[in-house]
């Protein structure tokens, strides 16, 4: 669909914008709940020019991350008088940046554990990939699962590593939500899918 239709379809959705001003990720997640047949999928977070503070928008597709992704941000007028309307393009024009941007493998990895080492508990098996990353990193304890749980998530299976480090006894929590919410099907609080809320 092309970028002006999918400006008018979140125009209307939400008519009357005005309405939405400063409400970012309320805004997004209404074009979430609308929007799945088109594709807007996932509300993302992280910030963006012209706003002082974190931001939401919605990401068509599933990966939150790929600078081809089209994304709508149906409040970013609201902040940036520079902006008419609703805004619609891609990470490619150099205005949103989500949480978590960023490769592993510049990142680094966290110490070899000194305290119990912890063995992830995922609800299902993990796939050939996340197997293949766990064993690069070895065994790990609560720091090193808390250190990994706030990497940057390109370059790996975040999305099964961290969904299991959520589900993993005495490591709930430790994802930041929005991470949890960009990476998994998890959607905690109900604020990231067009799903019902699967996680705290």
């Amino acid at each position: 669909m092309a970028d002006s239709k999918l400006a008018e379809w979140a125009t209307e959705v939400l008519a009357p914008l005005d309405a939405w001003a400063y409400q970012c990720h309320a805004a997004s997640l209404k074009l979430v709940w609308e929007g799945e047949p088109l594709g807007a999928r996932r509300v993302a977070r992280g910030g963006c020019k012209g706003v002082g503070g974190q931001h939401s928008w919605v990401v068509l597709g599933d990966d939150c991350y790929d600078d081809r992704a089209v994304i709508i941000d149906p409040t970013l007028w609201s902040y940036d008088e520079s902006v008419q309307g609703v805004w619609v393009g891609t990470y490619r024009d150099g205005l949103h940046v989500p949480h978590g941007k960023g490769y592993i493998w510049d990142w680094g990895r966290p110490n070899p554990a000194t305290g119990s080492v912890i063995e992830l508990t995922p609800s299902k098996p993990f796939s050939q990939a996340a197997r293949g990353f766990l064993d690069l990193l070895g065994p790990l304890d609560h720091e090193g699962w808390r250190l990994l749980a706030h990497a940057p998530v390109e370059g790996w299976p975040a999305g099964e590593i961290l969904a299991a480090i959520e589900n993993t006894p005495g490591l709930a929590g430790r994802v930041p939500i929005d991470i949890l919410g960009m990476t998994t099907d998890l959607n905690p609080k109900g604020l990231y899918l067009p799903t019902e809320a699967e996680a705290a």
